[in-house]
């Protein structure tokens, strides 16, 4: 079965379209013009990796398709808060909800950087990040009750995320 596999994903498989398997021999036992049964090439032992043991490619993969998700998860439903308020709103708390089951099908040795932001506005530069880091604790402690180990989660306060106000009062959860 694996010596199929590999002939098929290496282009060996013998048939007309090379990649295509070779037909049944016919009842009487007359050979098929190629060799019926003569392995591939090469011994159908050099394929590219791939499979079991991807190791670390297989982790970029799924570290890359979960940022994907969560980008897409954050385009559509935003983890945002009101002015000055580091509380989730429903909708937040909703998203956040979201977020916890995506992580845990991650891979367990990812881990996540979730960061809060501020609007501009906010009266200081140190209000701003006080402000942005309760926002983002605020998500990580609702990511920890729905299962998601604090020593996965980095908080970060980043302050002021400039641009639109109401867009700018949110937090992301990142793969790092």
């Amino acid at each position: 079965m694996i010596a199929c596999t590999s002939a098929l994903l290496a282009g060996c498989g013998g048939g007309p379209e090379g990649g295509m398997p070779a037909p049944p021999a016919p009842p009487g036992g007359e050979q098929q013009p190629g060799g019926g049964e003569q392995p591939p090439p090469g011994g159908g032992e050099q394929q590219p990796p791939g499979g079991m043991g991807e190791g670390e490619q297989g982790g970029d993969q799924a570290k890359a398709q979960l940022q994907g998700q969560l980008d897409q998860l954050n385009q559509s439903a935003p983890i945002t808060f009101d002015p000055d308020s580091s509380e989730l709103n429903e909708q937040g708390k909703q998203t956040v909800t979201k977020v916890a089951e995506m992580l845990k099908t991650a891979p367990q040795e990812l881990k996540f950087q979730v960061s809060g932001f501020t609007a501009s506005g906010t009266t200081s530069d140190k209000d701003s990040k006080e402000l942005s880091q309760a926002r983002a604790q605020a998500v990580a402690d609702q990511l920890a009750q729905a299962g998601i180990p604090a020593e996965r989660l980095q908080v970060n306060g980043e302050g002021d995320a400039g641009g639109d106000p109401a867009a700018s009062r949110k937090v992301e959860v990142k793969v790092q």
